[in-house]
C-alpha cells in the first residue's frame, strides 16, 4: 500500500474507499466476510493479506479452529503447494496470539469423525430423488458411504453422476478422489456446510474457477445459504481480484439462480446484452 501511496495517492484513496465500502454491508456477517477472505488469500498464496485477515478475525475473537479449517480446505483445490506456506502463516499469527497450544488441542484425530456419523440419519437428509437411485447404493458399496454421503448432502443430485463419471474412468482414483475429499475434508464437519461452501466459492471467483464454481453457487443455495448471500461472495472479490472474474462469477450466478427459479430474490433483473463484437 505504501508503494501504490508514494506513486499515486489518489488511486489509493479510491481503492480504500471502495474496500471499506465492501467491508461496510451487511449481506454477509464479518465472520463469514472474514472467512471467505482467508481462503481467497490462502488459494491466491498472498501471504501478507492473508496474515492480515486471520489476524482480523483472532482479534474479533473468532475460532481459530474455524480460520484453520477454511486453511486446510485450500487443499482440495489448491494441493500442498498452497496448502503448506498458508499453514505457515497461521502458525506464526495464531502463535502471535497465544493460541497455537489451543488450536493443536481441538484438532480433529487421525481418524476424522466416521465414528460419530450414523447413515440412517444421514440418509433420511438425501434428496429423494439421491435415495431411490440404485447408483447410490451400488456406488456406496464399492467405496463405502461415508464420502457419498457427504456428497449427496451438499450436492443433490449431481454428485451421483460426477462420482460414476470418473468411477467408470478409473475406480481406484474415484475411490481415492472421494475418500480425501468428500470422506475427508469435505465430512470434517468444523464448519457448517452453508459457511464452507460460501468460502469454496470465494476461492473459485479468486482462482478464476469456471466449471466447479457453478456446482458450488448451486451447493450453497441447497445448504442454506440465499442468492444475495452467495452474489455477496462474489462483490465482495472485486476489490482484490478484478472486475473481469467478478463478472463471469456474477453471469455464472445468475444462470444457476435462474435454474433454481429465484430470480425474484435478486430482484429478477434482466440479463445483460451484449453488444456486437463486443
Amino acid at each position: 500500500m505504501n508503494l501504490r501511496h508514494n506513486l499515486d495517492p489518489n488511486v489509493t484513496t479510491l481503492w480504500n474507499d471502495f474496500a471499506a465500502n465492501l467491508a461496510s454491508r451487511k449481506v454477509l456477517d464479518n465472520r463469514t466476510r472474514r472467512l471467505v477472505l482467508i481462503g481467497q488469500y490462502a488459494m491466491t498464496r498472498n501471504q501478507p493479506l492473508l496474515r492480515e485477515a486471520i489476524r482480523e478475525a483472532l482479534a474479533a475473537k473468532e475460532s481459530p479452529t474455524e480460520a484453520l479449517e477454511v486453511v486446510l480446505q485450500s487443499a482440495v483445490y489448491g494441493g500442498l503447494n498452497v496448502l503448506d506456506p498458508a499453514l505457515e502463516t497461521f502458525t506464526k499469527v495464531a502463535e502471535a496470539f497465544g493460541l497455537i497450544d489451543q488450536v493443536r488441542k481441538s484438532s480433529m484425530p487421525p481418524e476424522g469423525r466416521d465414528k460419530q456419523r450414523n447413515i440412517d440419519e444421514e440418509r433420511s437428509r438425501w434428496h429423494p430423488d439421491d435415495q431411490k437411485n440404485p447408483r447410490a447404493d451400488a456406488l456406496a458399496a464399492r467405496h463405502g458411504w461415508l464420502g457419498i454421503s457427504t456428497g449427496l448432502l451438499v450436492r443433490p443430485k449431481e454428485h451421483l453422476n460426477v462420482l460414476a463419471y470418473i468411477d467408470a474412468m478409473d475406480s481406484d482414483f474415484a475411490q481415492a478422489w472421494e475418500r480425501y475429499t468428500y470422506q475427508g475434508l469435505y465430512g470434517r464437519g468444523v464448519l457448517d456446510d452453508k459457511t464452507r461452501i460460501l468460502c469454496i466459492v470465494g476461492n473459485c471467483v479468486a482462482m478464476g474457477e469456471s466449471i466447479q464454481i457453478r456446482n458450488h453457487m448451486r451447493s450453497a443455495l441447497h445448504a442454506g445459504a440465499t442468492p444475495r448471500e452467495v452474489m455477496e461472495v462474489v462483490f465482495q472479490s472485486c476489490a482484490h481480484f478484478g472486475m473481469p472474474g467478478t463478472m463471469a462469477a456474477l453471469g455464472t450466478l445468475y444462470n444457476v439462480i435462474k435454474d433454481e427459479g429465484r430470480l425474484a430474490e435478486i430482484g429478477d433483473p434482466p440479463y445483460p446484452q451484449r453488444e456486437h463484437g463486443r
